[in-house]
């Protein structure tokens, strides 16, 4: 019974936490087809692209000030030593509003500033779709450089602008999709032998690589930080690693049962549905290289897929002793 309990708590773990993660949609995306890079920056900044093409970040030096200039050409934030301040009287503080608001028609370019302190520090983070707004501008075959953009600012009191590059990358191979068809293909051939022997030692092996697939994928995203790395993020890695670290414990004490196959199987499907935008997005956005992000989105598929028909064939074993161990 407690063996139960605990396969239930870790399952459940597997399944809240890929979601909590997955649930910010294209604010914390794991791939994209463009990559914004920035070239230009006043001095005294900091300034990052987060999220591909998704995001600005700027953080000031002690003493220096700055303005960001939205979409009309309003003020919409002011960073200084006091803390970051947003102006509700601008296009983007609507805009960017979760959910986004409709824009009154009586905010314009020269509706004087309203300014609301939403933070104590000096750096901050936005939205701006001047980053990817050349995503839709037709390119020439062959060019990855889609064209440059720019955000108007004022640093110090002067004039300026933040500046930088779009770039598209094609889709990768689809021969990656193709290493899913062959794991399922050869657990399915193995399962027509009726072999015992032959199946727990499948069902051992494609744990084990389920499992390095999981820890792969979530090391890979939940090390990636936006720019820094959250409290959030480690707790969801620190979670998902401790369902690793059973999960290799029960393999390696050969109590591979049921309820351990539907867990490892369904955790690194969710971990690969993470992941899977992976294999048709250019960009990687991870701590892994892409390569091994791209081998790790394949194996949670292909390894889970396979669990889980070793888990249906578990459920037909008359007797403990010939359960899949």
């Amino acid at each position: 019974m407690r063996s139960l309990r605990t396969v239930a708590a870790l399952l459940a773990a597997g399944v809240m936490l890929p979601s909590a993660a997955a649930a910010h949609g294209p604010v914390a995306p794991i791939a994209s087809s463009y990559l914004a890079r920035v070239t230009k920056a006043p001095p005294r900044l900091d300034v990052k692209v987060v999220d591909g093409d998704q995001r600005l970040w700027v953080r000031i030096a002690p003493g220096a000030t700055l303005v960001v200039r939205d979409y009309r050409g309003a003020p919409y934030l002011r960073l200084s030593d006091r803390g970051v301040e947003v102006n509700r009287n601008s296009e983007m503080a609507y805009l960017n509003h979760v959910p986004a608001e409709k824009i009154p028609r009586d905010v314009t370019a020269a509706t004087p500033p309203a300014w609301r302190r939403v933070s104590g520090a000096r750096s901050y983070g936005w939205h701006d779709g001047r980053l990817h707004a050349l995503a839709s501008v037709a390119r020439a075959p062959g060019v990855s450089l889609a064209g440059r953009w720019r955000v108007p600012v004022i640093a110090d009191g002067r004039p300026a602008a933040i500046s930088g590059t779009l770039t598209h990358a094609d889709h990768p191979s689809l021969v990656w999709l193709w290493i899913v068809l062959v794991i399922v293909a050869c657990v399915l051939a193995a399962r027509r032998l009726r072999r015992p022997q032959l199946d727990r030692r499948v069902a051992r092996a494609l744990a084990i690589v389920a499992l390095a697939a999981i820890a792969a994928a979530a090391v890979a995203r939940g090390l990636h930080g936006r720019p820094g790395l959250s409290a959030v993020q480690l707790v969801i890695l620190g979670v998902l690693g401790a369902f690793v670290v059973w999960g290799a414990y029960r393999v390696a004490a050969g109590r591979v049962d049921f309820l351990v196959l539907v867990a490892i199987g369904f955790v690194a499907l969710w971990e690969g549905a993470v992941v899977v935008s992976t294999l048709w997005n250019g960009f990687v956005l991870a701590a892994l290289p892409a390569f091994w992000v791209r081998v790790a989105a394949v194996l949670c598929f292909g390894c889970g897929t396979g669990l889980l028909l070793e888990a249906s064939r578990a459920t037909r074993e008359p007797t403990p002793e010939q359960a899949v161990r």
